[in-house]
């Protein structure tokens, strides 16, 4: 299944953050962590996140997010700053751990939900991959 209706950003959150898509495949009830608001420049595309982020609900939240930042030369008031820098990972909500580490990323959220968002990011000039 595609998302395919064409609503205002806000809409467009309200209905991600509501999403039941992968809840019988995750270790807790779905909780997506996403940043984005239509004038950021910077677009961050992680895997997952991590169980660390799932608790608090703030996107690198741990150590490698403290690197990330420390690399980027940017602090926490720029980094979680949406209008500046929007975060998007490949999958929204913690996929639960793996015999090495976390699990990858749920496919549905890709499919849902990256087309309709990039139709709001119209200001990036820099994607950062991570992962």
């Amino acid at each position: 299944m595609i998302y395919r209706d064409s609503k205002t950003l806000d809409a467009l959150l309200a209905d991600i953050r509501n999403c039941q898509a992968c809840r019988d495949e995750l270790p807790f009830d779905p909780c997506p962590e996403l940043t984005i608001a239509s004038s950021a420049k910077l677009l961050i595309v992680g895997q997952a996140p991590g169980v660390r982020v799932h608790e608090p609900g703030v996107a690198w939240n741990d150590a490698s997010g403290e690197r990330l930042r420390e690399w980027m030369g940017i602090d926490k008031s720029v980094f979680y700053d949406n209008c500046q820098v929007a975060i998007l990972p490949m999958g929204f909500c913690y996929p639960g751990k793996g015999k090495s580490g976390d699990l990858p990323p749920k496919p549905q959220c890709a499919k849902l939900w990256r087309e309709p968002l990039h139709q709001h990011l119209g200001n990036v000039q820099l994607i950062l991959l991570i992962g």
